[in-house]
């Protein structure tokens, strides 16, 4: 897969732990190629304070919009994802979302939950589940959920 010039930059760029760069990359290309959006800062670009706290994974411009993105992903590799999944991951993610959008120096529009999962079960299942968590939970985030057919990395070529 040819990445942009924007997707290859995350990809190449110190992140600030875990394993989600794969992910974070795909995110941006996606939203890139299907809504014209432009980076604006990778996560280690982000500045915080207080400091510590949940971090946002890329900041991008959409319709002249400043929104942050978090991404994430949705499935077991032991199991089926459940309801208890959907709404640990649903609150974990929206809270530091909230924390990470009050302690950021820079101000965005909105804030996009972008969930990575390779069962439309599990799609319909986050769903569900969103609509019943509180407002001021899901007050100023979009969530976009994607299914891909398998949870490999997908460009490991690439790397």
């Amino acid at each position: 897969m040819d990445l942009s010039e924007k997707a290859e930059k995350i990809r190449n760029t110190p992140n600030a732990g875990g394993s989600s760069v794969e992910s974070e990359v795909l995110s941006y290309e996606l939203l890139h190629r299907c809504f014209g959006a432009t980076l604006l800062k990778t996560e280690t670009e982000i500045e915080y304070f207080p400091t510590g706290g949940s971090i946002t994974d890329y900041t991008c411009k959409l319709n002249d919009n400043t929104l942050g993105v978090s991404v994430t992903r949705a499935w077991k590799y032991r199991g089926d994802f459940d309801q208890e999944d959907a709404i640990h991951l649903l609150t974990k993610k929206l809270k530091g979302i909230l924390n990470a959008t009050r302690n950021a120096i820079e101000r965005w529009h909105k804030q996009i939950l972008h969930i990575w999962t390779n069962s439309n079960d599990t799609a319909k299942l986050l769903r569900k589940e969103y609509k019943k968590l509180p407002n001021e939970l899901v007050s100023n985030t979009v969530v976009l959920i994607t299914v891909v057919k398998s949870p490999v990395t997908l460009f490991a070529s690439q790397l």
